[in-house]
């Protein structure tokens, strides 16, 4: 029904632009950047609270530099249905003119002042809750987020063509999915296509097949462990992107590089 994501990640992890059917509330602990909501491009900065409604397009682009000392970036995020503000307010009368508040927005906002400071307070409470006790949490969480009262709107709706929505997926299904097998069949079958239909669509809208497109995504990520963790040995750094065979990945790589991946590392280093 609701997911709830606390992460620590380095910045280039983060996913790119997309849109989701559902709403989207994003704490940052740690990072600062540029946000784009919609048609809107703007800085922004740790202990920023914006909730994102169902359909808008966004991003969070990381400044590499502004991590911990880790090298990481931290928020938290609070994804739910766009169907969850009136499945709470029958189960909840007195909510229901706050939900019908989050159901009629259609443009993201940034908290301020008071609301943003409740909403961060419960959002650190709900990531030191068990997930199983979280329900009682998460009402609150959702009662607070409704009081739109203090809030500024922060994108400008930017609607995505089926095309775009459809390419936007695929990237999201990589960016989580990259290390294990996928299949044509998987994918096409994600986005609600047969494989023909996909592999046509896919190669019209890139210039790319997706199988191309797909061992690119995995060569960069083998590239950012290749020079970051000099520790793992190259089977290891092939295995854990996605590549099942090591002579393939090699293959693959010097195409890509122009040098095997162990000599590309010994230049780096």
């Amino acid at each position: 029904m609701y997911i709830f994501d606390h992460v620590r990640v380095t910045p280039d992890k983060q996913i790119g632009r997309h849109n989701q059917p559902g709403y989207e509330l994003d704490y940052i602990i740690t990072g600062r950047g540029t946000r784009t909501l919609g048609n809107v491009s703007e800085p922004f900065q740790e202990g920023e609270v914006v909730l994102v409604p169902p359909e808008v397009t966004h991003q969070w682009v990381f400044d590499p530099e502004a991590v911990d000392r880790g090298g990481c970036i931290e928020n938290i995020s609070f994804h739910f249905p766009s169907t969850f503000p009136e499945e709470l307010a029958g189960v909840f009368p007195e909510l229901s003119d706050r939900m019908l508040r989050l159901k009629n927005l259609t443009e993201a906002v940034l908290y301020k002042g008071d609301a943003r400071e409740r909403l961060v307070q419960l959002l650190i409470e709900l990531s030191n809750t068990a997930p199983g006790a979280r329900s009682a949490g998460v009402v609150s969480l959702m009662s607070e987020m409704a009081d739109l009262s203090d809030t500024v709107q922060v994108s400008s709706f930017s609607k995505l063509t089926n095309a775009e929505k459809r390419l936007d997926r695929i990237r999201v299904y990589v960016r989580c999915n990259y290390a294990r097998k996928i299949t044509i069949d998987d994918i096409s079958s994600y986005v609600g296509m047969n494989r023909t239909s996909f592999c046509a669509f896919y190669k019209k809208e890139t210039g790319k097949t997706f199988v191309t497109a797909l061992n690119e995504f995995r060569l960069e990520m083998a590239a950012e462990l290749l020079c970051n963790h000099p520790e793992l040995p190259v089977s290891a750094v092939a295995e854990s992107v996605g590549f099942e065979s090591i002579p393939h990945f090699t293959r693959c790589f010097t195409r890509w590089k122009g040098i095997s991946p162990g000599k590309w590392r010994c230049k780096r280093g």
